[in-house]
């Protein structure tokens, strides 16, 4: 499985920017799962994952995407174990991309 991948059809070109920002992206994955995990409220927990979502697959993480989503559908169902359970698989996914990218 590969953890991220470049836009389809990026010219050569722009492929090593787009990397240098793709790593960028990831050395601030801990503080964004801090944000996640320290949110004030449900309401900026929410708005902290559905950045995280975005973010994470406009810079080609499409899995760390979906997990982000799951778990802000897991919050506003109010399934609280689902939730709990899904932030930390998005935990242990960003470990894993900060070791492999």
């Amino acid at each position: 499985m590969a953890v991220a991948s470049l836009p389809e059809g990026m010219e050569p070109a722009f492929a090593a920017q787009f990397l240098k920002i793709q790593q960028t992206f990831v050395a601030g994955l801990a503080q964004r799962l801090h944000d996640i995990q320290q949110a004030a409220d449900a309401q900026a927990c929410h708005v902290a994952l559905h950045r995280l979502a975005g973010a994470a697959g406009g810079y080609g993480f499409g899995a760390l995407s979906v997990l982000a989503r799951e778990a802000m559908e897991a919050q506003q169902a109010g399934a609280q174990a689902l939730f709990q359970a899904t932030l930390q698989r998005l935990a242990q996914a960003i470990e894993h991309i900060q070791l492999t990218v």
